[in-house]
């Protein structure tokens, strides 16, 4: 499944594949979970109908919450210290399944965050671990970004 990003900056010279958001499933294991983090991913864990998504950013560790289909969610930074690294190693063991979304850092966090929930919901139900893998998708277009690209 693929979406196109629309809130970049216009920037007619990019490539396409800049607004590609790839997800994968990761193992339920907190090394793999701090090494993706490390590695400049978000990494989403999801409990049941509720979201967690986790950045570590700026020496912080960047925690955003929504449930799907709520127009409201949660946001809060900790110090990337020994006690809030072990809160955030133990989301391996708390959330029913985790993913990574890895993408281009000039997206729109929250488009980012949008479009990893959809593609979650989409095709990861969360009950079948064997059937999950990996899916590349990304932001729709608007309608001007599209005129645009017709006339060239």
């Amino acid at each position: 499944m693929t979406i196109r990003n629309e809130s970049r900056n216009n920037d007619t010279n990019r490539n396409e594949m800049d607004d590609i958001i790839c997800l994968d499933v990761l193992p339920k294991e907190p090394d793999r979970l701090i090494k993706e983090l490390a590695e400049g991913k978000m990494v989403i864990a999801r409990s049941k109908n509720d979201f967690m998504y986790v950045l570590d950013f700026n020496n912080e560790f960047h925690m955003f919450r929504h449930t799907p289909g709520s127009y409201e969610g949660s946001q809060k930074r900790f110090p990337k210290d020994e006690k809030h690294t072990a809160i955030v190693r133990n989301l391996a063991n708390l959330a029913d399944a985790l993913f990574a979304a890895e993408y281009d850092k000039d997206m729109n966090i929250y488009g980012v965050m949008s479009s990893a929930e959809y593609g979650i919901l989409s095709m990861f139900p969360g009950h079948d671990r064997e059937a999950d893998g990996e899916i590349e998708f990304y932001i729709p277009q608007s309608q001007e970004e599209l005129e645009e690209e017709q006339e060239e």
